[in-house]
């Protein structure tokens, strides 16, 4: 697996683009943009993501595939369960995350909503456990 070090107090950087993601996936949401809004929910919990794992471990994944990141996570001193539900949520997200962006299929307004609330939940879920 191919992480790469990172300065603890970088997670705040990392926290930044998740949320400017999260916001951008909202205003993409009102337009009726499912692509935009799917791909944007995506990029804010990879770099939730990151937030989490570069306060907590001081690394982010280098890797090409989403499920190493999951495997980071799977290592962080979380409640088990709350991990697992946690890391469902973003599964779903990487899930679709290859659809919306190199696939000739459309995003839908369902893949745009269930995308968002996967999203907006693992980022909640992910500030709750870094300072604040």
């Amino acid at each position: 697996m191919r992480t790469r070090p990172v300065n603890k107090y970088l997670y705040k950087n990392c926290l930044k683009k998740a949320e400017e993601f999260m916001e951008s996936a909202k205003g993409a949401f009102l337009k009726s943009h499912w692509n935009s809004a799917v791909t944007n929910a995506v990029h804010s919990a990879i770099s939730s993501s990151d937030a989490l794992l570069v306060f907590f471990k001081e690394l982010r994944s280098a890797g090409e595939s989403h499920d190493e990141i999951l495997i980071l996570l799977s290592g962080l001193d979380i409640d088990k369960e709350e991990l697992k539900k946690k890391t469902q949520q973003f599964q779903r997200l990487a899930q679709i995350k290859n659809s919306a962006e190199y696939e000739e299929k459309l995003m839908s307004q369902q893949d745009a909503e269930n995308s968002l609330r996967d999203a907006e939940r693992f980022l909640e879920w992910v500030k709750g456990k870094l300072p604040p």
